[in-house]
């Protein structure tokens, strides 16, 4: 499917709608010869309107069980990347988008990096600045499947200040992280065929897999304070946040709809579950002090997903999506080993940083406008009540726990492209 900025013309039609017409047009033209049929012969007309209801049944039947075959091709001008709707790509129909994220003093979505910085009394400098960049592809493998990929990669700064508890040297600035998903959907109901520029109703099932890792944070040190000591290294010591990764599957029931002339709705319910890690480690040479900063967390979390969302097309040119989702973490199971860790670890190192939140409202709204038939370019903006809690698992770590349940937010610009 391609899309168009005037009407359709029949060369433009796919097989299925062309098939659609024919079937409508021959009903049509049955259904006025056994209305207009009336020989003189009474027996004759019986025998002939058997004849004509027979044919139209069967053609009846035929154009049924061509509808109803699931192909919930994308509406005229619609855009798959990041959009929650039941609709699959056109079969054969290959979209590729790259995005650009950022925030900073100058982007600032609802001033969430601002609000960031002034409920967190350890963050300093640029901490809540965001730059990266997002890929995703979609493809149409049947009229009913198809599937899709998404990679982001983002940098997100962690600037501490002054560390009390140890005399720092070198300091990274940053936590670094790449996100990657996998996954399908399929149509397996539709509703309303006859509707102008596919927007019909559809029912689907989408199945994902996704993974999330980030560098490990490393804080170079001469000195470390402890209760009524103080340890001077001759050379820098390394200590670290690190194993920062997760992994998960999700699965929706998305059902999407016409609205009439406001556009297309969705709503959708899901449920999934993930696993991550974090620990901290150091490279002291005395084995007595390296096992106190040693430490491992492990989270495994389930999910329930409830959103909705509203695709409205102003002009065939300028598509708007605005979604809403609700992510509860409906269990949760962490583990800490050792279970009393020594009091002596620096507090950017320590378990109780961690986030109890269980709730994260997530927003996301985007314009894009068609350059061309096959070339489009979007704004986006994307706001969570907890900052990335369900959506990045490991960010719940010694490290970024501190400010983990506060409010985030980022903008991006994306280009994307139909083949």
């Amino acid at each position: 499917m391609k899309f168009r900025l005037k009407a359709p013309t029949v060369d433009s039609l796919n097989k299925h709608a062309l098939t659609e017409l024919l079937a409508i047009n021959s009903l049509l033209i049955l259904n006025s010869a056994i209305t207009s049929f009336s020989p003189t012969n009474h027996r004759a007309s019986h025998k002939m309107n058997f004849r004509l209801y027979w044919a139209r049944n069967c053609f009846l039947a035929a154009f049924l069980s061509i509808s109803t075959f699931a192909s919930a091709d994308t509406p005229l001008g619609w855009i798959n990347s990041s959009n929650q709707a039941a609709y699959t790509a056109t079969a054969g129909e290959f979209e590729i988008s790259i995005a650009g994220l950022a925030v900073n003093n100058t982007i600032d979505f609802l001033n969430a990096r601002d609000d960031l910085i002034a409920n967190n009394r350890a963050l300093v400098g640029d901490s809540g600045d965001l730059s990266g960049a997002k890929f995703e592809i979609h493809y149409g493998i049947t009229e009913a499947i198809s599937v899709f990929y998404r990679q982001q990669q983002h940098q997100l700064t962690v600037d501490l200040g002054t560390i009390n508890s140890v005399s720092v040297v070198d300091i990274d600035d940053s936590l670094d992280t790449t996100r990657q998903e996998i996954g399908f959907k399929w149509t397996f109901f539709e509703a309303n065929l006859l509707t102008p520029d596919n927007r019909h109703s559809v029912a689907s099932l989408e199945i994902s897999a996704y993974s999330n890792s980030s560098d490990d944070f490393d804080v170079s040190a001469d000195k470390i304070n402890l209760t009524n000591l103080q340890i001077f290294f001759r050379d820098p010591q390394t200590f670290s946040v690190s194993d920062l990764e997760d992994d998960g599957w999700k699965a929706r029931l998305v059902y999407s709809f016409s609205m009439e002339r406001l556009g297309i709705a969705s709503i959708w319910a899901g449920y999934g579950e993930s696993k991550a890690t974090s620990g901290t480690t150091s490279d002291l040479t005395s084995a007595t002090f390296r096992r106190a900063f040693e430490q491992s967390f492990e989270l495994e979390e389930a999910y329930l997903y409830l959103g909705a969302s509203i695709n409205l097309q102003i002009t065939p040119r300028i598509p708007i999506n605005i979604s809403y989702e609700l992510i509860n973490i409906s269990d949760s199971d962490f583990k800490q080993f050792p279970e009393n860790p020594p009091s002596q670890l620096p507090g950017f190192l320590s378990a109780a940083n961690q986030s109890n939140e269980d709730i994260n409202h997530t927003l996301r709204a985007s314009v894009a406008y068609w350059l061309t038939p096959q070339l489009n370019v979007s704004l986006t903006g994307n706001l969570y009540s907890n900052q990335f809690l369900g959506v990045v698992p490991h960010y719940n770590n010694p490290l970024s726990g501190t400010f983990s349940s506060l409010p985030y937010g980022f903008a991006g610009v994306e280009l994307g492209y139909k083949f």
